[in-house]
């Protein structure tokens, strides 16, 4: 992807709306185990929308700055880190293995989120919360699971509702310019 302003803006708006829908518009719930937020959703659509490179930028910046405004009180936790950087690298990567411009983008992104939540949430999320809790994995990974069932269509149906009304505005400034 070309490096524009225009791109470095929109990535800077998704990098915001990230570390406000995490740290300002969540709740941490089970323990301390499972945070109930949409912040990972502008992460998402960055990698689809402007490649794994941009996705994993917004990701790790809206990570590390989202944690000076607000830590929840924990150590920063690398693991977390690289999942957010992750969140951004995996879907476009398993979108282009299925193909960008064939049709089904529906199932291309929920398979996409699928991936990058059962990695990067159910994986190494839970292996940073469990090591910095000192609680086993499994502890940490049962609620995490019964959590990522609900959050993972809605992920995905907030992702293609955004990745299609953003595309389309792109399309239609290109087409205009």
């Amino acid at each position: 992807m070309k490096v524009t302003t225009r791109n470095l803006t929109n990535a800077g708006l998704l990098v915001a709306m990230s570390i406000v829908l995490t740290r300002f518009a969540s709740f941490m719930v089970a323990a301390g185990t499972i945070r109930l937020s949409f912040g990972t959703i502008p992460i998402y659509v960055a990698g689809i929308l402007f490649g794994p490179s941009v996705g994993g930028l917004v990701g790790g910046v809206a990570d590390l700055v989202g944690y000076l405004f607000n830590s929840f009180g924990a150590a920063f936790i690398p693991q977390l880190f690289l999942a957010s950087v992750l969140r951004g690298v995996i879907p476009p990567l398993v979108i282009r293995l299925f193909g960008e411009h064939t049709g089904l983008w529906q199932l291309k992104i929920l398979v996409a989120i699928l991936i990058a939540e059962i990695f990067c949430g159910a994986i190494l999320t839970t292996w940073g919360l469990a090591w910095i809790q000192g609680l086993p994995f499994l502890t940490v990974l049962v609620p995490r699971l019964v959590a990522m069932v609900v959050q993972i269509p809605l992920y995905t149906l907030a992702t293609y509702v955004l990745t299609v009304a953003l595309r389309s505005l792109r399309l239609q400034h290109h087409e205009g310019s």
